[in-house]
């Protein structure tokens, strides 16, 4: 068997907590390799250690049967080694080819980058990619499901022919994540091995050749695809009987609280949101859904104060918040978990303590007059820590050194221990494991059940049917459906979301 990629007894220490235990990980040239594993169980931090981002405190690795020591990523590139962070690293002013050559660019002339051959070879990955973009824009004017193909193009500019995904599909709607399933697919066929780290067990079943399963920072398990079961996959994840599946009981709403009507946003001079109206009643979880790029982000960014609104009403509690900031907001009862939990839910700079207590430090208990009560924060944090089974060595350290998954249950449990009477949720379960997305989403219907309102913003439209008590259907920044879980399908979804259909 030909190996592309072997580890040894990989350890990791990160002060007293480990993060890799003796990891022995054999990737098959050509293939491709699924790895699967709650937040915290150490699949980054490995994969970080393969592409040079951090240096294994024990262990030996091996590419293609040759000893290597893998000290930077400039290292890694060298082995032909790319690395697709879950978290873009492109440069959104600069086009596909700039991104793709920066820092190697070719020179002519002796003084002059040569674009001309950039982008040349720009066109054939783009041609490999099926994805014919226009070379002349920058990549910021590209949706996310393209920025996530541009950034898998970078890496084979460079010369990959391993490539690393970390949740690749975890900002894809399902019809893209397809597409990328596609391309992968189509990449293996050029024989390019792929690692592809994922909490989806649905994709690892659909793609890999091969599942490694970590838990706790050890390798569990590796096995061929058609040897395994979805349940025995959650049981090596997890360690227990596969969690069952949310319920929720029927029951009435209470009255309207929260209220959009003729709502309109413009970004840059162009409608990205279009006389939107609808309304989310005490007790209701109304999921918001639609393909990626439609007006979803903006209108949520509206919602909380983000942007300002180009016409219309928002009406919480029967008050118009229109000209209200973020801060009065929230102080008025709206909490909100962020679907970019770096820029937007979380200062990564910050401690994970000053983290979790970030709008929570002015309420009675966390301070007697201009001083902070440093032991009531503390323990206030401890106890989030516990309930969302955050893995952090420590409150002091920067929340920005904890995992994707990390910072996002961090974020759902500041928010959701607010008790606020409605709340704003969007993609409460992305890249957060199954333990943790049954208990957020246990804790959603809790939420619903005691009269809480929740706007719930997902383009996982398993998650928008099992939670929603009412959905609407976002297409080119209008509302263009409103439905009940009941009354329809995924099929007729689908029709809404690429806007073959409409219902209002």
């Amino acid at each position: 068997m030909n190996y592309a990629i072997e580890t040894h007894q990989i350890s990791k220490v990160f002060g007293g907590t480990v993060a890799n235990d003796r990891i022995n990980l054999q990737v098959i040239d050509g293939h491709i390799h699924a790895v699967l594993g709650e937040n915290g169980a150490g699949k980054t931090t490995l994969m970080k250690i393969l592409f040079g981002e951090e240096q294994p405190t024990a262990g030996t690795i091996k590419i293609h049967d040759e000893p290597v020591k893998i000290s930077s990523p400039a290292e890694a590139l060298r082995l032909s080694i790319g690395f697709i962070h879950q978290n873009f690293t492109l440069v959104n002013e600069f086009t596909i080819g700039q991104n793709f050559a920066l820092g190697i660019e070719p020179i002519k002339n002796l003084i002059m980058a040569d674009y001309d051959s950039v982008n040349k070879k720009t066109r054939d990955i783009l041609d490999l990619l099926d994805m014919p973009l226009s070379l002349e824009a920058p990549v910021g004017s590209f949706s996310v499901e393209e920025r996530q193909i541009i950034e898998i193009g970078k890496a084979l500019y460079r010369g990959a022919q391993i490539l690393i995904l970390d949740e690749p599909t975890s900002v894809l709607t399902p019809q893209k994540i397809e597409k990328l399933l596609d391309i992968l697919r189509r990449l293996k066929k050029e024989g390019k091995t792929i690692i592809m780290i994922t909490h989806k067990l649905e994709e690892a079943f659909s793609i890999a050749d091969e599942i490694s399963v970590l838990r706790k920072g050890a390798l569990v398990a590796t096995m061929a695809r058609d040897q395994v079961s979805r349940d025995q996959l959650i049981r090596l994840m997890v360690g227990e009987e596969p969690l069952s599946v949310v319920e929720k009981s029927p029951h009435e709403f209470g009255d309207t609280l929260f209220e959009v009507k003729d709502l309109c946003v413009r970004v840059g001079g162009r409608d990205m949101v279009k006389h939107v109206d609808f309304e989310v009643h005490r007790g209701e979880i109304f999921g918001l859904t639609g393909v990626g790029g439609n007006g979803q982000a903006e209108l949520v960014e509206a919602l909380t104060g983000m942007r300002p609104v180009s016409e219309g009403e928002i009406r919480f509690n029967g008050k118009s918040v229109v000209k209200w900031d973020i801060r009065k907001r929230r102080l008025a009862g709206m909490a909100y978990v962020p679907e970019n939990r770096i820029t937007r839910g979380t200062a990564v700079t910050l401690s994970v303590l000053d983290n979790l207590v970030m709008g929570h430090h002015y309420r009675p208990g966390f301070h007697s007059g201009f001083v902070l009560n440093q032991n009531a924060m503390e323990t206030f944090a401890e106890a989030l820590i516990r309930q969302y089974e955050v893995v952090a060595s420590s409150l002091e350290i920067n929340a920005g050194s904890l995992s994707g998954g990390n910072l996002q249950k961090l974020v759902i449990g500041r928010e959701f221990s607010m008790e606020t009477p409605f709340l704003i949720v969007a993609y409460p379960s992305q890249g957060i494991d199954i333990r943790t997305t049954k208990y957020v989403q246990s804790e959603l219907i809790r939420r619903r059940d005691t009269g809480c309102a929740i706007l719930l913003v997902s383009g996982d439209l398993d998650e928008i049917f099992s939670l929603s008590d009412r959905i609407g259907v976002m297409y080119s920044g209008e509302l263009v459906a409103i439905t009940r879980p009941e009354e329809t399908n995924r099929f007729e979804l689908g029709q809404y979301m690429v806007g073959s259909r409409r219902n209002r």
